[in-house]
């Protein structure tokens, strides 16, 4: 599918076909999408995930684990879970990592970059080495870190013809019933299944207009949308119609009645 597409495409559902596994092949693309995505400081375990598959674990852990994501019905529906987790432990690696950096090329001496560098400057200044400075600025930037494994995550599900969504739970629930230790704390969960319901999922989820959300120039001065290039994305798939479709109610009393959910 075509990257503009994906992007247009991608909706979090709610309905799984719980009798279809989810293909071992697609899950690991998922996470190779996660893996190849950008990170500060190429501090790369900062972000990491543990894969539940519902045929290959215990009952009681399952069921555990649907119970810590508030028994909503999509996590007992999906086959496979995606655990998404943030492991402070990852920024102890971030000089051996830097060093990679400098070694591949991707960090120049033109730039300044070198060993030195690294140590005198870089390790000790907290912009640049979070663990050296404001903690609650370390946990912010590894939050967001681990998001941008989670979108890449969750563009490439859609690329593969899955179903996926992100749900939240109780994370000292999950991390007891997943063995996790102390320092690593579960962020979302990644859900992946064939959908039950239609993959459009009733139509494109409404947003705040575009000159609301960016600027150009300095804060409040509005990026101009240019209606060219909106055409152009609706084209390519990328804006595509608009939730909710008239159809849409009819599919949720059918998937409410397949499921036995209140409609």
């Amino acid at each position: 599918m075509e990257f503009k597409k994906v992007v247009g495409a991608r909706r979090s559902i709610r309905y799984y076909q719980p009798w279809r596994p989810v293909e071992s092949a697609k899950i690991q693309k998922v996470l190779e999408a996660a893996r190849l995505q950008s990170n500060h400081g190429n501090a790369q375990l900062i972000r990491k995930a543990v894969v539940v598959v519902r045929e290959e674990t215990p009952k009681e852990i399952w069921d555990g684990l649907c119970e810590a994501l508030y028994n909503q019905p999509a996590a007992a529906q999906a086959p496979v879970h995606i655990y998404w987790t943030i492991d402070m432990s990852g920024w102890d690696n971030l000089r051996p990592e830097l060093l990679k950096l400098i070694e591949a090329g991707a960090l120049t001496s033109s730039y300044g970059w070198s060993e030195q560098f690294v140590d005198d400057v870089v390790m000790k200044t907290p912009d640049f080495n979070v663990m050296a400075g404001d903690i609650r600025f370390a946990e912010w930037l590894s939050a967001i870190e681990t998001g941008l494994a989670i979108g890449s995550g969750l563009l490439a599900a859609v690329d593969e013809g899955l179903g996926t969504g992100l749900l939240t739970g109780k994370r000292e629930r999950i991390r007891e019933l997943l063995d996790m230790p102390e320092h690593a704390t579960p962020a979302q969960i990644q859900l992946l299944g064939y959908p039950a319901e239609d993959a459009e999922a009733g139509g494109q989820r409404p947003r705040p207009d575009f000159e609301e959300l960016y600027f150009r120039g300095k804060w409040g001065e509005s990026f101009e949308r240019d209606p060219e290039v909106v055409q152009e994305l609706v084209d390519a798939g990328a804006i595509q119609a608009s939730a909710p479709q008239p159809w849409r109610k009819a599919e949720i009393r059918a998937l409410a009645g397949l499921f036995g959910l209140p409609e």
